[in-house]
């Protein structure tokens, strides 16, 4: 386990030793650095200047920190990094945090000045981003997506891949060409994920709705529930 405020310190006093010529320190595979906010900036130097090689360890940040300081950790070490991303950060710069699969630990919260910006291809990257459960307490509706990526939220969301999720009571779709089979499953998903509560989808303007007719009644019915609104959409 290494404080980097130590580490800093020891490859300050080796650069003195040796007249100044870079004294380079390797760390012991899958050490764990533990290092404040404030500190990476010199950390990052320290491993540009080849005063210090990071590879393969464990690094866990006290304090927040902004998305391009997560993906500049991201891609320092293969091993995890645990940190909280500052709550200041946009839906759109959340959705920048580098995908890999989930090894990174990110504690992120969308931010309320989000409640109805973020939208389902957003919310799917940030996911991608990290292994702890993405908060959506200030999510109240989600802005214009397809139903495919809405179906990835919805099957996440379920897994508990997300949440605080409940409060999501209105849904954009932009498909141009709609199922009625696939958009019944998502109004239904989505009425579940909040509590059974009603979720309001509203189509792209002079979409295609494709509907069989043994579908038209619940579709109707849907419409009746203030789950769903048509307007100017071709059927």
């Amino acid at each position: 386990t290494i404080d980097a405020t130590t580490l800093a310190t020891r490859i300050d006093s080796y650069d003195t030793i040796n007249g100044g010529s870079t004294t380079n320190m390797t760390l012991a595979s899958g050490a764990t650095i533990n290092v404040d906010a404030s500190e990476i900036t010199h950390m990052l130097a320290d491993e540009t200047a080849g005063r210090l090689t990071i590879t393969d360890q464990v690094i866990t940040v006290t304090n927040a920190i902004t998305v391009d300081t997560a993906n500049l950790l991201g891609a320092t070490t293969t091993g995890v990094v645990t940190a909280t991303i500052d709550t200041s950060e946009t839906i759109t710069e959340l959705a920048t945090l580098s995908a890999d699969g989930g090894t990174n630990a990110f504690t992120v919260v969308v931010r309320a000045a989000d409640a109805t910006g973020a939208t389902a291809a957003q919310l799917n990257t940030i996911n991608d981003a990290t292994s702890v459960a993405v908060d959506l307490t200030n999510v109240t509706a989600l802005a214009g997506s397809s139903l495919s990526d809405l179906g990835t939220l919805a099957t996440a969301i379920t897994n508990n891949e997300f949440q605080n999720d409940t409060g999501i009571t209105t849904i954009a779709v932009t498909d141009t060409t709609i199922d009625a089979t696939t958009l019944a499953a998502r109004i239904d998903s989505y009425d579940t994920i909040n509590g059974s509560n009603t979720t309001g989808m509203t189509l792209a303007s002079g979409a295609t709705i494709n509907v069989d007719a043994d579908e038209v009644t619940h579709m109707l019915a849907d419409e009746t529930a203030g789950r769903l609104t048509i307007g100017d959409q071709k059927i």
